[in-house]
C-alpha cells in the first residue's frame, strides 16, 4: 500500500526531540478538508490547579461561554438555593459557609447561581493570543503570552454573573483571582462531508487563565464582551507578588554555602515580610512563597566564596578564598553577603543574578560552550545535527499560583501559595555558531517544522512573508564598569589589561564568510553594576544574556503569516508550577505528562506541538522565488544556480495566533542564525517520470535530479 503522510503510522513515527531522527512534521489541521473551532470558558477548582493531569484529561465543568451555545452547564455543585439559605447549601464547606453569612453574601451570590442555571448563550466571536517563549526582552527568563477573547450575547448581559457563579461554584468566593478554563479543540471533514476521526490530543489545548480586564458595549445586536486574560501561571508575575516590600540580605554564616540554602533565605525573608504584614492589621492569612531551584540544576553546589562580600569579621578569624576554610584562632565569628535587595528590586532579577554565579552556568560555563561550538564536529565538540546534544542547557523561571481556603476578610481575596522554579532551558548552539559549522539534510534530525517558501505545490502553509533585514549588524559588546572604574592607568601599565575583564567576541568571523555583511560590533554599558550584587559582575556572562533576550535586534526578522496550526500553540507553557520543594531542591512530577514523557523534550511527540519552556523552536526555511520568465517556454525559471541566501534555520521568538470568524491563521517572528554556509535546497524544473512507484526518467539529466532518484525511489516505492 501506498504511504499516506497523514495516517496515523506516520504520526506514529514521529519521536521526540531526543529520539533521532525527526523528520519536519505536517500540519494536523491538513487532514481537514474544513473544520471548526470550539471554545469554552469553564472554571477550575484549586483541586485541578494544583494536578493539572485533570482538568487535562477531564469534561469541562460549570460553563462559562461556549462556541455553539452552552448546552448542558456541567454543574460541579450547583448552588442556587445554598447561597441564601444555609441549611440548603451542599458544598459541606463550614468555613465557607461562615465567611459568606459574615459578608453578608448570600444574596449576591444566590442571584448570580440562579442566573448561571438558565444557561444563557455566549459565543466566542474571537480569540487572539501571542505567545513569546524561551528567554525575551520583556521578561527575560519567563514566557510572556497576552490573550484577547471577544464573547457575544445575543440576549442579556449576564457574564460577569456567570462567571461569579462558576467561581463560586468551585469554592472561591473571590472571582477575580479565581482560575478559568479556556478549551481550544478543532474538528473537521473530509471532501465528502464526513467527520475526520483523529487523536484528541493532537487538536485540543487546555489554558488555565485568569480575567484581567473586561469592556463590555451594549447595543441592538446584543452585548459584546472584550477580555483580556493571561495564562494563571503567569498571575505570579505581577508585581505585587514580584517586588519585595521589605528588604534583606542574601549571605552566608556558613563555610559550606549551597544555592539551596540561598533560596531559602529568600523565600524565608519574604515569608516573614507577610507575616509581620498579619501582625500589623494588613492581611489576615497571609500569602506564602515556595521558591526553589530544579534538582536537574544542582541546587546542591556551593556558592563560590570569591562572589561572596566580606561583611564583618570578629578577630581572630581569617577566611582563605584560595582553600575556603575559616581560620578561628579566638572564637571569632564572620559574614559574607552576596546579594542586598529592597523593595526596588525583582524577585526574579535576584535569582538571575544567583543562577549567574553557578558554576555550570556562570563564565566559566559561557567558555566551554564557545570552545565547544568553535571546536565544531569531533569528541570534544558539539554535534550540531545530533538532536538535544546541539542545545546547552541553562536556566529559566516558572512559576504558578495555588489558591488556598482561607478567605482574607481583610483583602477580600483568598490566601495564595507563591510557586516560583528555576528550571533549565536549553538554547541552541547555533546562536553561537561561526563560520565552518554547516547545515544541511542533517539537520532534519531535530527541525520538527518546516516551510517552503516556493512557487511549486510543497507550499502548503506560508501566506505572506516579510523579511526585515538590517543592512549592517550591530553586535553590543559590553562593558565591564567595575572592573574599569577599579583600574588605574599609569604610562608602565596602560598596555597591561586582564582578559577576564573583556568579554570574547563569539561571532566573529572572517570576511566573506557569511551571507550577510557587514557583522558589527561595538562597545555598551555593562548593568551588572545595577543589580544588588554585593561583588562586580562577569561581562561575559551579561553580554551573552543581552545576546540571548533581545531576539529582535538580530541581523534578519522574518515575520511569516502561516494557516494555523495547533503544533504552535503548545500546552507545557500554560501549565503552572506545581514543585514538591525539599530544602530548595524540587521536583514537579506534572512535568513528563505535559512533555511528551520526557522532561526535556522540545518536541511533544503525544501532543505533537512545541514545549516551548524547554528550548527555543528552530524551524528550516527553504525560501525560493523565480528569475524571470523564460522567452522560449513561457514559464518561470526556477535555476538550480540561484541562491537562495534567505534560506536556513530560523529560532522562532514570538508567535501570534488569530482565531477570527471560523478563520485561524498564525504569524511566527524569526531570527535566522548567523553563519549559515552550507547549501541551500535547489529546485529544478526537471521532470521526474514514476511508474509503479520507481523513478524511471528524468527529462534531463543532470546531478542535482539523478541524486535524487534513490530517494524519490526509496519513498515512492515503500508499502
Amino acid at each position: 500500500m501506498a504511504i499516506d503522510q497523514y495516517t496515523e503510522a506516520a504520526y506514529a513515527r514521529k519521536r521526540s526531540i531526543n529520539e533521532l531522527s525527526l523528520s519536519p512534521d505536517p500540519n494536523v489541521l491538513h487532514k481537514f478538508a474544513s473544520y471548526n473551532t470550539i471554545f469554552t470558558l469553564s472554571g477550575l477548582s484549586a483541586e485541578e490547579i494544583r494536578n493539572p493531569a485533570q482538568f487535562f484529561g477531564g469534561t469541562a465543568h460549570d460553563i462559562i461561554a461556549r462556541s455553539g451555545g452552552i448546552g448542558d452547564g456541567n454543574f460541579s455543585s450547583h448552588q442556587e438555593s445554598s447561597a441564601n439559605n444555609r441549611e440548603s447549601r451542599r458544598d459541606g464547606n463550614n468555613k465557607l459557609n461562615k465567611t459568606i453569612d459574615k459578608m453578608g453574601a448570600g444574596a449576591v451570590l444566590g442571584e448570580s447561581s440562579r442566573i448561571f442555571k438558565k444557561d444563557h448563550d455566549i459565543y466566542f466571536k474571537s480569540v487572539e493570543m501571542t505567545s513569546v517563549p524561551g528567554l525575551n526582552d520583556q521578561r527575560r527568563l519567563t514566557s510572556v503570552t497576552n490573550i484577547m477573547m471577544q464573547l457575544v450575547e445575543p440576549s442579556g448581559l449576564t457574564l460577569i454573573e456567570r462567571i461569579r457563579a462558576a467561581a463560586f461554584n468551585n469554592k472561591f468566593l473571590d472571582h477575580l483571582d479565581a482560575p478559568y478554563m479556556l478549551t481550544i479543540e478543532f474538528k473537521g471533514f473530509d471532501e465528502d462531508g464526513q467527520e475526520v476521526k483523529v487523536n484528541t490530543d493532537y487538536t485540543k489545548r487546555v489554558i488555565p487563565i485568569k480575567l484581567v480586564t473586561m469592556d463590555i458595549d451594549v447595543n441592538q445586536g446584543g452585548s459584546y464582551y472584550n477580555i483580556k486574560a493571561i495564562p494563571y501561571n503567569e498571575f505570579a508575575l505581577v508585581n505585587n507578588f514580584m517586588y519585595p516590600r521589605t528588604s534583606g540580605t542574601l549571605g552566608s554564616s556558613s563555610i559550606n554555602r549551597r544555592f539551596t540554602d540561598a533560596v531559602q533565605d529568600l523565600q524565608r525573608i519574604l515569608n516573614e515580610q507577610n507575616e509581620d504584614e498579619k501582625v500589623r492589621g494588613y492581611n489576615q492569612y497571609p500569602d506564602k512563597y515556595n521558591i526553589s531551584i530544579s534538582s536537574d540544576l544542582d541546587p546542591e553546589q556551593q556558592v563560590p566564596y570569591e562572589l561572596l562580600a566580606q561583611a564583618g569579621m570578629k578577630p581572630g578569624s581569617a577566611l582563605s578564598v584560595q582553600t575556603r576554610q575559616l581560620t578561628d584562632t579566638g572564637g571569632g565569628s564572620f559574614t559574607m553577603d552576596f546579594l542586598k535587595f529592597n523593595s526596588s528590586q525583582n524577585i526574579l532579577k535576584m535569582l538571575e543574578e544567583l543562577m549567574k554565579t553557578h558554576p555550570k552556568y556562570g563564565a566559566k560555563s559561557f567558555e566551554e560552550w564557545e570552545t565547544a561550538v568553535q571546536s565544531g564536529i569531533g569528541k570534544r565538540g558539539f554535534r550540531p545535527n545530533e538532536g538535544i546534544d546541539s542545545h546547552f542547557k541553562y536556566f529559566r523561571i516558572r512559576t504558578g499560583i495555588e489558591l488556598t481556603s482561607n478567605f482574607d476578610e481583610l483583602r477580600k481575596t483568598n490566601a495564595k501559595i507563591i510557586n516560583i522554579v528555576v528550571e533549565p532551558f536549553y538554547i541552541s548552539a547555533y546562536n553561537l555558531a561561526t563560520a565552518g559549522i554547516q547545515q544541511d539534510k542533517h539537520n532534519r534530525a531535530y527541525v520538527a517544522k518546516e516551510y517552503n517558501y516556493i512557487f511549486t505545490g510543497d507550499n502548503l502553509d506560508i501566506q505572506n512573508l516579510d523579511i526585515n533585514y538590517k543592512v549592517a549588524y550591530f553586535q553590543a559588546r559590553l562593558k565591564d564598569l567595575e572592573a574599569s572604574e577599579s583600574r588605574t592607568f599609569t604610562s608602565e601599565n596602560k598596555d597591561v589589561i586582564s582578559s577576564a575583564s573583556t568579554p570574547a567576541n563569539p561571532y566573529k568571523t572572517d570576511l566573506g564568510s557569511d551571507n550577510f555583511l557587514p557583522l558589527k560590533s561595538e562597545v555598551s554599558v555593562s548593568q551588572s553594576s545595577k543589580s544588588g550584587r554585593t561583588t562586580k559582575g562577569d561581562a561575559r556572562v551579561d553580554q551573552f544574556f543581552d545576546y540571548i533576550t533581545h531576539p529582535k535586534a538580530d541581523m534578519v526578522v522574518v515575520n511569516m503569516d502561516i494557516l494555523g496550526d495547533p503544533a504552535w500553540l503548545g500546552q507545557s507553557q500554560f501549565i503552572p508550577a506545581t514543585p514538591t520543594n525539599s530544602s530548595g531542591s524540587s521536583q514537579d512530577n506534572n512535568i513528563d505528562f505535559f512533555r511528551g514523557g520526557k522532561k526535556d523534550n522540545v518536541w511533544n511527540p503525544n501532543l505533537r506541538c512545541f514545549n516551548y519552556d524547554v528550548a527555543d523552536p528552530v524551524i528550516n526555511l527553504t525560501f525560493k522565488v523565480p528569475q524571470d520568465f523564460d522567452d522560449k517556454t513561457g514559464v518561470y525559471e526556477m535555476s538550480s544556480a540561484q541562491r537562495a541566501v534567505f534560506s536556513g534555520l530560523y529560532k522562532v521568538t514570538q508567535v501570534q495566533h488569530n482565531l477570527t470568524d471560523g478563520q485561524f491563521t498564525q504569524t511566527l517572528t524569526m531570527v535566522r542564525f548567523n553563519n549559515q554556509d552550507g547549501p541551500v535546497t535547489k529546485t529544478t524544473n526537471q521532470k521526474i517520470t514514476t511508474k509503479n512507484g520507481k523513478v524511471t526518467s528524468v527529462s534531463e539529466k543532470n546531478p542535482m535530479a539523478m541524486s535524487r532518484i534513490d530517494e524519490l525511489s526509496g519513498t515512492l516505492g515503500s508499502s
